[in-house]
C-alpha cells in the first residue's frame, strides 16, 4: 500500500488497485488545473501494468466533484466574445482529455460517488466504466441549462449511451438533479452501497483478479461496439496469443469444472 499526492489529487495503491481522490476545498469545483492533475495521475495508472483497476472518488466529505468551475467558464466566455480564443479551444481542454482518457481506458475505472456530483463532475463519472453511489449522494445530474449553457464535456453523448437518446435529452433539457435512489432507477448509476468507496474497491479487486487480456478485449469491444466479425476476430486472437487462457480452458475440461460453480 502506498500514497502519493499532487496538488488536488491523491493516489493510493492497494496491490493491483489504485484509488484516485480529488479534493479542491472548500467547494469541490474542478477547473482545468485540477483536470490536468487528474489526467496525469490517471494516465500513469492506466499505463502501469501493476495496476489492474482504478477507483475515482472525492477527497472531501460529501463531495465527489461538485461541478466544473463556473468562474473559469465565464472568463473563457469573455475571451471567446473578445476573439482572444477560438471555440475549437474547448475541444482540447484538460477536462475533455480526461473524459476521453477515462472512456478509452483498457482497464476498469470505477466512480465511487460519495457526495455531490453535478455538471462536469457527473460528466467525468459518466466516462467511467462503473458508477457506485452512496445514499448520501443526493445531488447527481446535469443542471447546466439552469445557467444557460450545456454539458460541454461529453455528458449528453455518454448519458445517451447509458440510458438512451430520448431520456438523456430530456434529462439535460430539464437540468435534472436527482438523488442516488432516483439515479439508480434511471440507470445513471449501477449500484447504491452504504459506502460507495468500499463497494467500488471490492468491485475493482474483483476485476483486478480477472485475466488481463480478457478484460482488455471486453473493454475495447464494448467501447468500439464491434460487429460480429470484430468479436470473432478478437476471440480468435485471444485464443491464439494468450497462453494462460488456453491453459485455463484445458484445466476446466480436464478437471470437470462447471461454470455456475466458479466465482
Amino acid at each position: 500500500m502506498g500514497q502519493a499526492s499532487e496538488g488536488q489529487v491523491q493516489v493510493e495503491r492497494r496491490d493491483t488497485v489504485a484509488i484516485v481522490r480529488f479534493a479542491n476545498p472548500p467547494h469541490g469545483f474542478v477547473a482545468n488545473k485540477g483536470a490536468a492533475q487528474l489526467c496525469e495521475a490517471v494516465g500513469q495508472l492506466i499505463e502501469d501494468n501493476g495496476i489492474r483497476a482504478i477507483v475515482l472518488t472525492g477527497g472531501q466529505e460529501g463531495v465527489f466533484i461538485r461541478h466544473a468551475d463556473v468562474g473559469q467558464i465565464a472568463r473563457a466566455a469573455d475571451a471567446l466574445a473578445g476573439g482572444r480564443i477560438a471555440p475549437s479551444s474547448f475541444v482540447t481542454t484538460p477536462f475533455m482529455e480526461l473524459g476521453a482518457m477515462l472512456e478509452a481506458a483498457h482497464k476498469p475505472v470505477i466512480a465511487a460517488i460519495d457526495g455531490v456530483c453535478m455538471g462536469g463532475g457527473f460528466e467525468l463519472a459518466l466516462a467511467c466504466t462503473v458508477r457506485i453511489a452512496s445514499p448520501m449522494a443526493r445531488s447527481i445530474g446535469l443542471p447546466e441549462i439552469r445557467i444557460d449553457i450545456i454539458p460541454g464535456a461529453g455528458g449528453i453523448k455518454r448519458l445517451s449511451d447509458a440510458i438512451g437518446m430520448h431520456r438523456a435529452r430530456l434529462f439535460a433539457l430539464r437540468g435534472a438533479v436527482v438523488s442516488a435512489e432516483e439515479a439508480l432507477d434511471l440507470g445513471l448509476v449501477d449500484e447504491i452501497a452504504p459506502s460507495a468507496l468500499d463497494r467500488a474497491v471490492a468491485l475493482a479487486e474483483e476485476f483486478a483478479g480477472r485475466a488481463v487480456t480478457a478484460v482488455r478485449v471486453i473493454m475495447r469491444l464494448a467501447r468500439e461496439q464491434s460487429g460480429l466479425e470484430g468479436v470473432g476476430m478478437a476471440m480468435g486472437e485471444l485464443l491464439r496469443d494468450d497462453q494462460s487462457a488456453r491453459a485455463r480452458l484445458h484445466r476446466f475440461t480436464e478437471q470437470g469444472e462447471w461454470l455456475e460453480t466458479l466465482s
